[in-house]
C-alpha cells in the first residue's frame, strides 16, 4: 500500500562509486550507498525511509521527424515526449524546467497547465528511454493532436511521426494571425508561428517604464525571417494607464512615446504627454491599421476614439462559457450604435505558458486574392475576420459574409441566416446574435465537433447579425480556457435608416465625460496645449454623439 505521507520525486544525480546520496526528508536525512544504484538500478536507503530507482536504464539518440499527411514534408509542431513514469523528456536544445515568469526566458518552449512542450521545426534530436515512452504533437487549430505510445527499441535510430490536417483554411481563402505578442525574437516567433499554424505575428515594441522590448526588430515591413506563408512584422503596442492602449499595425515608421502618463505604463515622473486619438492619426498616416487590445480595458479614451472613427477593429479575446462577458457587453453597445467593429484575437503573450495564436484572428483574403500583410490587414478592416480559441466559425446571411451590407426597404423583410461551426475538440452549441440579442441557436451533434444553425429572419429595423459558439471549460492541448469563436458582424440597413441605440449611446457619453473629468482634474500635463488637444478629442467625440442623438429625435440636455 502506498503511503498517502509520501510521493515520488523525479531528480538528477551524478556521483564516484563510494558516494553516498543524501536525502533529506520530514523525518531527518536517509543515506544511500551510490554503488548500489549503479550495480542494481535499485537501492533503500539504509533507514529504509527512501528508495532509489533509475528510470532510464538504456537510452537511445534518435533523430525524429514529424511529417505533415497533406504534403509528406516535415513540419514544425509542438512536442511533448514523456518517460514511463510521467517525466518529461525535452528534446536536444530545450528546457526540462521551463521559466513561466514575465520577461525570462520566453520562446522555443511552453508550460501549459502541468504539460510541458518543445517547439521544433519538424526534425529534431531526441535521447529517449529503450522500452515504453510517449509523445504528444500539436499543431494549431486545424490539425488533429497526435498522441501515442511509443516503443524504443535497442540500436533504433530513426523515429517519424504523422499528424493531419482536419481542416485546411488557407486553402478556403482564410489566413490565421495573432494580433499581440511580446518579447520573444523574431525567429522563434516564426518558429512558434509555424508550429501553431499561425500564418500573421505580430510582435509588438513596447515600453515598461524604462525598459523597452522589441524596439531594435523594428523594420518598418515585415521581418526578414518571414515566408511565404508565415509573416513576422514588428509594429508596437502604445499605452497609456488611463486612456487605454493601442495596437498600431503595418507602420512603417515607429509612433513615440511608446507610453504615456506615467506609472505603470510610462517611467516613474512622466507626465501625460499626448492622446490615443494622436497616436491613431500617426498610424493612419502611415497607412497603418488601429486596433484597441484586450478590449475594453483600460477605456478612458475609447468610447471618443470609436465615435471619431479613429478606431479599426476591437481584440475579443475574453471568453466564458454560456455567458456574455464584460467585454462582449462593451462590444455589442458599439456595434449598436452603428459603429462597425470587426473582431480580432490576440494573446497579449509575455510569458511561456501561453502559445503563439492560442487567441487568433482568421481573416477572409479569398480564393484569389495573394496573401501578403496589406491584404490581410485590409481584409480585417472590411469586417472578414472572426476571433477563436479552437473553433472554426462561419455566417452567411442571404449568402453574405461578414463585413458584408445588405440593403432592404424601410418596411423591412426577412433574411436567411446559415452559421456553421466545427473544432478538433468538443465544445457545446452556436448561436446567432441580432443587434446583441441571442435570436437562435442550435447544439453540436454526438461527437460534438460540429454545429450549425439555419433560420428565417424578419428585419424590422437596420441591425448587425453575428454568429459566436463556445464550449464550456475545456482543456484545449492541456492549456485551460473555454473554446469560443465570435464572427464580426454582417450589416443589414432599411432604407436610410442606420443601426442606432440611443440608450447605449448616452451611455457612451458618460464614458466621455468621465474622460474629461479625469482630464480636467487628475491628469498632470506639464504643457497646457497639450491638456487641451486631449479635451478636444472628448469635446469632439462628445459633439458628434449629440449630433446623432438629436437626429434620431433624442434631445439630451447638458449640465
Amino acid at each position: 500500500m502506498t503511503d498517502p505521507k509520501r510521493s515520488p520525486a523525479y531528480i538528477e544525480a551524478y556521483g564516484a562509486r563510494p558516494a553516498n546520496l543524501k536525502i533529506k526528508t520530514a523525518d531527518g536525512e536517509s543515506d544511500v550507498p551510490w554503488a548500489d544504484v549503479l550495480d542494481k538500478a535499485r537501492a533503500v536507503s539504509e533507514d529504509g525511509d527512501v528508495r532509489i530507482e533509475v528510470l532510464h536504464q538504456q537510452k537511445r539518440w534518435v533523430h525524429a521527424r514529424i511529417i505533415d499527411s497533406a504534403t509528406g514534408k516535415p513540419t514544425p509542431a509542438r512536442v511533448h515526449f514523456s518517460g514511463h513514469h510521467g517525466e518529461y523528456l525535452a528534446p536536444y536544445g530545450h528546457q526540462t524546467d521551463i521559466n513561466p515568469n514575465w520577461f525570462e526566458d520566453v520562446g522555443g518552449d511552453l508550460i501549459l497547465g502541468s504539460m510541458k512542450y518543445a517547439y521544433v521545426d519538424g526534425k529534431f534530436q531526441i535521447e529517449l528511454p529503450v522500452g515504453d515512452a510517449y509523445v504528444e504533437v500539436a499543431k494549431g487549430f486545424e490539425y488533429e493532436p497526435v498522441r501515442k505510445k511509443l516503443s524504443i527499441r535497442p540500436g533504433q535510430r530513426e523515429l517519424m511521426l504523422t499528424i493531419k490536417p482536419w481542416a485546411q483554411m488557407n486553402r478556403d481563402g482564410y489566413f490565421s494571425g495573432d494580433t499581440h505578442v511580446h518579447f520573444i525574437s523574431t525567429q522563434t516567433g516564426r518558429l512558434e508561428a509555424q508550429a501553431e499554424g499561425v500564418n500573421v505575428t505580430n510582435i509588438l515594441a513596447a515600453q515598461w517604464g524604462k525598459l523597452f522590448t522589441s524596439v531594435e526588430e523594428f523594420t518598418g515591413g515585415p521581418s526578414p525571417v518571414s515566408t511565404d506563408d508565415t509573416i513576422i512584422y514588428v509594429n508596437s503596442e502604445n499605452r497609456h494607464h488611463m486612456l487605454g492602449h493601442l495596437i498600431l499595425l503595418n507602420l512603417k515608421r515607429p509612433v513615440y512615446p511608446l507610453s504615456s502618463g506615467g506609472p505603470g505604463e510610462d517611467h516613474l515622473g512622466g507626465s501625460d504627454e499626448t492622446s490615443l486619438a494622436a497616436w491613431c492619426d500617426d498610424c493612419h498616416a502611415q497607412g497603418g491599421f488601429v486596433i484597441a487590445p484586450h478590449f475594453p480595458n483600460p477605456n478612458c479614451e475609447l468610447a471618443a476614439d470609436i465615435a471619431l472613427g479613429k478606431i479599426d477593429a476591437l481584440e475579443i479575446r475574453h471568453f466564458n462559457a454560456a455567458a456574455e462577458t464584460y467585454a462582449l457587453v462593451e462590444w455589442y453597445r458599439y456595434l449598436n450604435c452603428g459603429y462597425r467593429l470587426p473582431a480580432v484575437g490576440g494573446t497579449d503573450k509575455m510569458v511561456n505558458d501561453m502559445p503563439v495564436g492560442g487567441v487568433r484572428t482568421y481573416a477572409y483574403l479569398g480564393k484569389n486574392m495573394p496573401f501578403t500583410y496589406e491584404n490581410w490587414c485590409d481584409a480585417i478592416r472590411r469586417g472578414r475576420s472572426f476571433t477563436s480559441s479552437g473553433p472554426l466559425i462561419d455566417i452567411r446571411v442571404d449568402g453574405h459574409r461578414t463585413g458584408d451590407t445588405i440593403r432592404m426597404n424601410r418596411s423591412g423583410g426577412t433574411v436567411e441566416v446559415f452559421a456553421t461551426a466545427q473544432c478538433a475538440q468538443p465544445f457545446d452549441r452556436i448561436e446567432v446574435v441580432v443587434n446583441g440579442r441571442v435570436v437562435t441557436s442550435a447544439s453540436t451533434g454526438k461527437k460534438g465537433k460540429k454545429a450549425s444553425v439555419r433560420r428565417k429572419l424578419k428585419i424590422d429595423r437596420s441591425s448587425w447579425i453575428a454568429a459566436r459558439c463556445w464550449g464550456k471549460g475545456v482543456v484545449w492541448h492541456g492549456w485551460p480556457v473555454t473554446l469560443y469563436a465570435h464572427s464580426s458582424p454582417v450589416y443589414v440597413y432599411l432604407g436610410r435608416d442606420e443601426i442606432f441605440s440611443p440608450t447605449d449611446a448616452t451611455y457612451l457619453l458618460t464614458l466621455i465625460e468621465g474622460g474629461i473629468a479625469w482630464t480636467d482634474q487628475l491628469a498632470v500635463f506639464r504643457n497646457e496645449a497639450k491638456r487641451l488637444d486631449v479635451l478636444r478629442v472628448f469635446h469632439d467625440a462628445r459633439d458628434r454623439i449629440h449630433e446623432r442623438l438629436h437626429g434620431h429625435g433624442h434631445g439630451h440636455h447638458h449640465g
